[in-house]
């Protein structure tokens, strides 16, 4: 509720520019809003071929989470809750590995996100 008398506000100064320091401040933030909603690069550089694209697949492939050594717990029940939280997150790795291909694919290919 706050946030939408804000914006409010800002949308009047904005529509309303009659003084000098009006528009100054409309132009600041224009080009705050600007700057803020521009495309950030990515951390890992698109790949410029195949190969690197097979390499960026098989990177992501290595990721796993490995059960452990059921002699590391004191009693089966905990090994069972371990064992039972580790596939739940591998599902949810799995989703996020195939998400991470697709966005390679995508920067491969130069298409927006």
């Amino acid at each position: 509720m706050f946030n939408d008398e804000i914006m409010n506000a800002l949308a009047e100064l904005i529509k309303n520019e009659t003084t000098e320091e009006a528009r100054m401040y409309k132009n600041l933030i224009l080009k705050r809003i600007a700057e803020e909603t521009e495309v950030k690069p990515s951390r890992i550089p698109a790949p410029l071929n195949i190969t690197e694209l097979g390499g960026y697949f098989n990177l992501i492939e290595q990721i796993d989470l490995k059960i452990p050594d059921p002699t590391e717990f004191s009693d089966q029940e905990e090994y069972q809750r371990c064992k039972d939280y580790i596939r739940t997150q591998r599902m949810l790795l799995e989703e996020q590995k195939y998400q991470l291909k697709l966005s390679l694919i995508q920067s491969a290919l130069g298409l927006p996100r």
